[in-house]
Order: structure tokens, then sequence, then C-alpha cells
């Protein structure tokens, strides 16, 4: 069936089916496996948008598809899709080999169809993408793609100039030209991020396992939403920052969306899928106005689905006596990466221990159900013996402020496999003691192509701690952490005898058991999105886990 648009999204490493990789904790804090399978949301809110014109799309997961049958044959699958044009998303640079590779494999079939890239990533390197990937056709630079999008369709369709393509990267007479971004002034107005469009077209193309957004959402389904584009805060190591906003993908460092349009989607959820929702962006740092809209809104809409909330600085008593007024199931979570305040501060977090400690008690007292702290592996002046201290600091932590109704987790972990480009660690490396080894695009692919391991794939170590020295931390950080969740009683003493001895084994080379569950590593068994196990029956959820065991069925006789 044709689409218009066909968004595909690639796995870390393309061929990691044929490879006995090593991958390492690379994303045991993320709802993805190691290989990165969930796509951005823009794929989502760029699907409604078009489709509510009139236009005809599709989301391909690719690396959904092969994680999920080692027998799925990728070029096949390609082969099938009938599509104008083909859209490939390079958001974070852990995705270049497996986008490097997909768009080789899609040129070779379809020579005649169009590539677009988007993404940060695509949009930082965008010159050289298009000096070393000739298969890339256009790139669209920076944020907000949703119109520029359109306009790149109706420039394809109806073979029209593509001068007018705001935020277009592309070739003219082997000259690489970059057309202005719009300079619209509400740009997050076209951002809509509509879950029902993903159950809608996953059975109108019959590709259910090609729209999750994960490999396990089809069992534990999570929404999402965002408060905002770009942010206010410049964590040094965040290719997110406001800092690494303005200078590359919008000049506007931070742009809140309406409080309406986000609960409009909160409610699509509860009426589709059901499941949580994680909210993105530190709801408690817009302001008493924006957060009290946003909450009522949403109770407004008889919505009582269990909210993910983060911060990004410890909230106040204000803030959760008026989330709790309105909100009846959330859960929190902060990152801030390390308990030694120096090193906190390094990593652009200004808030001291005290601070952290009374809002996890006031969650607790206002009816949060869980709270997770995530702490930071190969910080600036972080030696191997901070990071031991840091899992002591947690589990002090945790024993303080676990309460019966509110349990604290606590998870650590590196940096990996890349820092990100533009971010001020990568901009200033010397400033804040880091050495990089990757800067120009085709050295991320590399790393890729030729690593076999996760520390392979690292690019990075600072003049305190080796990149042999922050491996051995990371893992032995993960024991602690996993003797300490046998204290608090999450974990089985056995089992805790057998995760040790897997790690120490995986460390020193000798024969290990990969987890069994390919989003977890050797560690975590407990991750932040596993309260995604509380959602309820839609006629519409119903309807599509049915459809999905039919094409199980399905494929057992097809042998596909």
């Amino acid at each position: 069936m044709y689409a218009d648009v066909a968004f595909l999204h690639a796995p870390s490493i393309y061929d990691f089916r044929k490879r006995n990789l090593r991958e390492g904790p690379i994303s045991d804090v993320v709802p993805s496996t190691p290989l990165f399978e969930m796509y951005p949301v823009g794929f989502v809110s760029m699907l409604h948008y078009i489709l509510d014109r009139g236009y005809s799309g599709r989301i391909c997961n690719l690396a959904v598809r092969m994680l999920a049958d080692d027998r799925f044959d990728v070029e096949k699958y390609i082969k099938n899709i009938d599509a104008e044009l083909f859209g490939l998303d390079l958001h974070w640079m852990p995705h270049v080999h497996g986008v490097v590779e997909v768009t080789r494999l899609l040129k070779k079939i379809h020579p005649d169809k169009k590539v677009v890239w988007g993404g940060f990533s695509a949009s930082y390197f965008s010159d050289e993408i298009m000096k070393e990937v000739p298969e890339v056709d256009f790139i669209l630079k920076g944020d907000y793609m949703e119109k520029p999008l359109l306009q790149l369709i109706n420039a394809i369709e109806g073979n029209k100039s593509l001068e007018s393509v705001n935020s277009l990267v592309y070739r003219d007479n082997g000259k690489i030209k970059t057309n202005p971004r719009s300079s619209d002034p509400d740009p997050a107005s076209d951002i809509f991020i509509d879950y029902s469009v993903l159950v809608k077209t996953s059975l109108r193309y019959h590709d259910i396992k090609g729209h999750l957004p994960y490999l396990s959402w089809i069992k534990n389904p999570v929404g999402m939403t965002i408060i905002q584009h770009g942010c206010q805060f410049n964590c040094g190591f965040c290719g997110g920052s406001n800092f690494t906003y303005k200078n590359h993908y919008y000049t506007e460092g931070l742009v809140r969306r309406d409080p309406g349009r986000v609960a409009d989607e909160i409610e699509i959820i509860n009426e589709t899928i059901a499941s949580p929702v994680f909210i993105a962006g530190d709801i408690s740092q817009t302001g008493e106005k924006y957060y009290t809209q946003l909450f009522s809104e949403i109770k407004k809409r008889g919505i009582d689905l269990p909210l993910l909330t983060e911060y990004f600085v410890p909230p106040g008593s204000d803030y959760f006596s008026t989330l709790k007024k309105y909100v009846e199931q959330f859960m929190c979570e902060i990152s801030p990466d390390s308990f030694n305040p120096l090193i906190r501060e390094r990593t652009g977090r200004f808030y001291d221990n005290e601070s952290l400690a009374r809002s996890v008690d006031l969650a607790a007292k206002f009816g949060s159900k869980k709270f997770d702290i995530y702490l930071t592996i190969g910080l600036p002046g972080q030696k191997k013996q901070d990071v031991l201290n840091d899992t002591d600091s947690l589990e002090k932590f945790i024993s303080e402020h676990t309460k019966p109704e509110m349990p604290v987790y606590g998870f650590i972990s590196p940096l990996t496999p890349f820092l990100d480009p533009g971010s001020l660690f990568y901009e200033m490396p010397e400033k804040y003691g880091f050495r990089i080894k990757t800067k120009k695009f085709m050295d991320f692919y590399d790393l890729l192509e030729n690593g076999r391991s996760w520390d392979d794939f690292l690019n990075y170590e600072t003049d305190v701690m080796s990149k042999k020295e922050l491996v051995e931390a990371t893992y032995l950080s993960g024991i602690k952490m996993v003797q300490l969740a046998s204290t608090l009683g999450y974990v089985m003493k056995d089992e805790k005898e057998r995760i040790v001895d897997n790690i120490m084994s995986y460390m020193n080379g000798r024969d290990y058991t990969p987890h069994e569950d390919k989003s977890k590593h050797l560690t975590y068994l407990v991750k932040e999105l596993d309260w995604s196990k509380h959602h309820s029956i839609t006629f519409v959820s119903a309807g599509v886990f049915a459809y999905s065991i039919y094409q199980k069925f399905l494929n057992m006789f097809s042998g596909s």
C-alpha cells in the first residue's frame, strides 16, 4: 500500500544479528534495548501533521522488527514499502551506523526514491553528511520539522523548486545549500503527539510491529508527551541543553507548549492505549500559573492515568501540593548525577543534597508512588573512588528516605557510548577535562563498525579517569547496586549471587550469560518504566493486542 512518507527507524548497529557484540550498559536507564529501538516522538507528531493535511504515511521501526524476529528479512521488508519519500531519524549519534547502512540499502532497492534525514545529530553534522553519504538527498535541519516536511513533500510530488522548503539542506549542481528556517511566531503549535494515528496506520498497513515505539511496548505500553522544546538549563553533557539548542537547532532556547494541547494528547492516550504517561520536561520549573493550568486541564478531562514526572531541580511543597490536588497517581524521577556537590556543579546542576532530600520527603508526603534517583559515571573531576562513594551515598539516601508507600530506587550508569555533539563537554572538552577521540561524522560510524564491546564504542575519557577505569567503575558500582537491591529485598540472595558472579565473569573475560530481557544488561533489575505494567484495557488496545497475536500465528506458519 502506497505512502507519501515512510518514517524508518534503524537499530544502532545494523548488522547486530551477525556480530558477537557485548553492548554493555548503554541503555540500562531507558526503555530501549542496547540497539536503541525507540524512535523519537517527533515521528508521531510529523505523521499526525501530514495525515491531517491529506497525505499518507507510516512508521517502519526496523529495529523492533529485527529484534523481534531473527528471521526477519530487512531487504524484503524495504522492497515492499511503496513510498515517495523515506525519512530516517538521526537524533542521537548511537544510531549513526544503522542509519547510514539502512540508507545505503534503501538507495540500492529504491534508487529513484528520495531520502531525508532529520534530528539533532543529523542537523549538527549536516554538511559533513551531505559530503560523506551521497545516498542522502536531503536533511531537515533544526527543530519543528512538521511544516518543512510538508513543504518538502509538496516540492517533490509537484516537481517544484526546493528553495521554498524551510530548513532544508540539499545539493544544487554539486553545491550544498541550506535554506533559512521559518520565522514562525508559534512553532510549537504544529506539534501534536497523537497515539491514535499509530493504531490507525499500523492496521492500515498491516504492520503492528513496525509501528511499535520499542520492543516491549505491546506488553507494557507507555505514552509520552512533552511540555517544551529546548531547555532552560545547561547540563554539560546534554545535546539538548540551552547552549546546544540555541546554537544549533533553534534560536530560541526554550519554547513551552500550550498546556491545554498537552492535556489533549494525554486524553488521547487515555482513550486509546490507557497507559501511564511520561511527561518530558520539568513541570515544576514552568511556574505556578502554567503547571496549575496543566494539572487542572488533565483533571477536567477526567484523566486518571499514572503520570511519570521528571525534574531538573528538586521541587518544593507548593508544587507538590498543587500536583496532588489535581493528579491522583504520579511518580517522580531526578538526576542529581552525583552526591558530591562539587562534581554535580561541574555538570551544571546547582542544588545541594539537603534540597534533594527535602524534595523526596515532600513527594512521599503528597502521595508519589515512587521516586527514582539517577547517578552518572564519567563526569568532570570524577574519579573511580568518587563513583564508589556515590553508591555508598545512594544506599544511605535510599535507606533514609524510602517509605512503605513510596519506595526510592537508585540507578547509576555511564555516559555512553558518546558525548553528545554540540554539548558543552563536547564543544569545550579541555575546559571540562575531557579527551574526545571522535569529532568527524564518519569517525562515529567507524567506532560502531569496528567495535565489538561497549568500551570499544566509548569516544572519550577524562583527565582523572581513563576509559579502563570508567569501565571498572561501572561494574564495581553495579555490583554494589545489586547488593543494595538484595539488602532492600528487591533481589533474592541466590539471585544476587548469580548476578554478581555473572558480572565478575564479564569483567574478567570469562563466559557470561546475557540477560534474557534484551532491554537490560547484567545488573539492572528495576528500570524506570517498570511501572508501565499499570495500564487499562480499551477497545483499541485490546484490538491491537489481538491483531498482534494473529500476526504471530501467521508468522509461525509462514516462516517469515
